[in-house]
């Protein structure tokens, strides 16, 4: 991909929009070279052509009213978006008048690592700032669209600024996970989860380098019959939590995934429906190995309702008692937890991140 050609195309409709009306808008693109949009020859030929046809629709609009200032930034490795965050928030500080957009065009992980240092900024400076995810990496579950063209033409007439919670997954204070996790907490914008799900994240990530492509469904697969060797589920105790903080439900026994989003309607694992509907919480029961490898397919496509193993519900709050070594999983980036990580609490945070939803 001519990626210069990219940014300048990315310019030009962040030049039309009229989301920030006439304030001054200070607008960066982050992206990583690396990401599959850009160094996969099929994807990024198809990402021109959505950038295209979005230059198109946006001929015929105004240019915006305001001062726009824009810059392009490559990450360069491991924790670099978030060391731009920090400098990015800094830079705001300075200018207190100014309107912030950042355009994410790189994978879940980069945008995670961008996103938890934004999360944690003061609320003067956190809500100056709006974000837009592309779809430019492998999973994209938490992008802002599935597609590229869907996520362009919000800049242009089909977006509205909307602003998301955020889960913070905070192991037991005491803890090796509390003291490895940044101020005793990780933080998830789309999908947190412990069980069969966060290893097959686990091996995807250590392996990606030299299994490219789509190698989390060959993991799902393998898991299916390796998992309960090395991580035997032993007995968990689920409490979900409402607004008030009060018990709705709860739930005991051997448990293969629990997973819980910032919202209903959420995927992972490229795209696998895990919450296929309104309900933020799903739990899997343990099964036998004939039944996993019969069910994996119609779970993973959204169809989990029909199956008596598994249970959604709703939960502002998930407070979640183990007593053995399991992986949690943040967005696709993957963490261990022991014994003294417990009890491990998820819970929803109020709408702390500015980002542009489908109008």
């Amino acid at each position: 991909m001519d990626f210069s050609r990219f940014a300048d195309g990315l310019r030009g409709l962040v030049e039309k929009t009229s989301l920030f009306g006439s304030d001054d808008l200070e607008a960066v693109l982050i992206a990583n070279p690396r990401a599959g949009g850009f160094s996969r020859p099929a994807r990024a030929a198809a990402a021109m052509r959505d950038l295209a046809s979005a230059t198109l629709e946006a001929e015929a609009a105004e240019p915006r009213k305001g001062k726009l200032s824009w810059r392009v930034s490559q990450t360069t490795g491991s924790r670099h978006a978030t060391r731009m965050a920090s400098e990015y928030i800094e830079e705001a500080a300075m200018k207190p008048k100014s309107a912030w957009l950042v355009v994410l065009a790189c994978g879940d992980g980069t945008s995670l690592e961008f996103l938890d240092e934004l999360s944690r900024a003061p609320d003067e400076l956190r809500n100056r700032f709006t974000v837009l995810r592309l779809p430019m990496g492998t999973g994209n579950d938490g992008s802002d669209g599935r597609e590229l063209a869907d996520s362009l033409s919000r800049l242009v007439g089909h977006g509205a600024i909307a602003i998301q919670p955020v889960l913070r997954v905070l192991p037991a204070a005491g803890g090796p996970a509390a003291a490895r996790a940044p101020g005793g907490e990780w933080r998830s914008f789309n999908i947190a989860s412990v069980g069969l799900d966060a290893f097959v994240t686990n091996m995807t990530n250590r392996l990606k380098a030299s299994l490219p492509g789509d190698s989390y469904k060959l993991w799902v697969d393998l898991a299916s019959v390796f998992y309960d060797r090395i991580y035997p589920p032993k007995p968990m105790s689920i409490s979900a939590l409402g607004p008030t903080g009060a018990e709705t439900s709860a739930r005991t026994g051997e448990f293969l995934l629990v997973a819980m989003g910032v919202s209903g309607n959420r995927t992972y694992g490229s795209n696998k429906p895990i919450l296929p509907d309104g309900d933020n919480v799903c739990a899997v029961s343990q099964m036998p190995l004939l039944r996993k490898l019969a069910l994996k397919d119609p779970i993973s496509s959204g169809r989990i309702r029909d199956f008596p193993e598994a249970s959604l519900f709703s939960a502002e709050t998930l407070e979640i008692a183990y007593g053995d070594r399991i992986l949690v999983q943040m967005d696709g980036e993957a963490e261990l937890l022991v014994a003294e990580d417990f009890p491990l609490r998820i819970e929803k945070t109020p709408p702390l991140i500015r980002h542009i939803a489908r109008a």
